[in-house]
This record gives structure tokens, sequence and C-alpha cells, in this order.
């Protein structure tokens, strides 16, 4: 092994031992335990393909999300397919897997809000994921999903009032906090 690819392995096993468990945690969190163990995998497999043009610290968490994006889609299309090869199956009497985020989340609110998160248009969707379980700050945000930061903050207005309709029907329209200025008629 030359002195070059040395530097290259070590560089990447750098990348991959810091954001691993990061890269790991965000695909567990849209697929189950194994699909996201090998949709992480994927996305490392691109990063090494890649790794020339992975940013440095800070950004790189974030070029490493949106790579495991594109590879989540492909592993969506994927889901589809098999959905409707359960919904086959179940019509045959096999019993159908359990949805992912049910076997994490076990209190019956959790599953109320993963209920209406999944109500969401798939942007806004990743958006507010990215927002509250990935905890990045939306700058950052931003760039994983190619959009300024007033276009995401927008969306995670937009977003979090549809959210406040679907689990408190009742709630009104101001359920998110607006500030008094503008409760008054200001600007």
């Amino acid at each position: 092994m030359n002195e070059v690819s040395s530097l290259r392995q070590r560089r990447f096993e750098a990348l991959y031992e810091a954001h691993k468990l990061e890269v790991l945690a965000y695909c567990t969190r849209r697929l189950g335990r194994i699909d996201a163990a090998d949709a992480c995998s994927e996305t490392f497999l691109v990063a090494w393909r890649r790794l020339d043009d992975i940013p440095p610290p800070p950004k790189t968490l974030p070029y490493l999300y949106g790579i495991a994006g594109r590879v989540l889609s492909n592993q969506f299309r994927t889901l589809r397919r098999r959905s409707r090869l359960d919904a086959k199956l179940g019509a045959l009497g096999v019993p159908v897997a359990p949805d992912p985020a049910v076997l994490v989340l076990q209190c019956a609110r959790d599953q109320e809000v993963v209920a209406a998160v999944r109500k969401l248009k798939p942007k806004d969707r990743e958006i507010v994921m990215l927002y509250a379980w990935e905890d990045l700050p939306r700058e950052t945000i931003a760039e994983v999903v190619g959009m300024t930061r007033a276009a995401v903050d927008q969306r995670m207005h937009r977003a979090s009032k549809r959210l406040a309709l679907i689990l408190e029907p009742g709630a009104e329209s101001t359920a998110v906090s607006t500030p008094p200025i503008a409760q008054k008629g200001g600007t």
C-alpha cells in the first residue's frame, strides 16, 4: 500500500469512527434496525468513493446526512415494493412486521406524534426530523436539504402549525406561539 492510499484509508477510518453512530441513529429513526445498518453501511461506502468531496468539520456530518438521505430514498423504494409483497402475504394469512418507529417508541403519545409527523409533506417531515431527532441547527438543516435558512424557518413554522392541529384538533390556529406584538397588529 502506498503512502497516498494509506493516508486516504486513515482519513476514512477517522471519518467513520467520528460519525458512524450519528449516521446509524439517523437511519434507525427512519428504518428498522437491520435496514438502518444496511443504509449506514451504504452511506459510508458512498463516502469512501467520494472521500475527496467530503467537506471538513463542521460540514462533514450534514454532508453525510445528505448521502444517507439519498440512500434512504432508495431504501424507501425497496420498502414500498416490500409492502406490496407484505400485502400479498397478508392475504395469505402471514403477519406483517411492525413499523420500526413503534418498536422504538413505546409510549402511546410518542406513537401519536410519529403518526402526525408521517402526515406531513415529505420535505417538511425531513426538516422536522432533522430538527427534532437529529438536533441540528436550522442553518445546518438548510444545507442538508438544499434550501435557504428562511425557507427552512417557514417550513418549520407551517409544519409545527399542522402538527398542532393534528395532535390537538380542537386547538385554535394560534396554538403555535405568536409574538404578543404580532397579536396586537404590530410587526
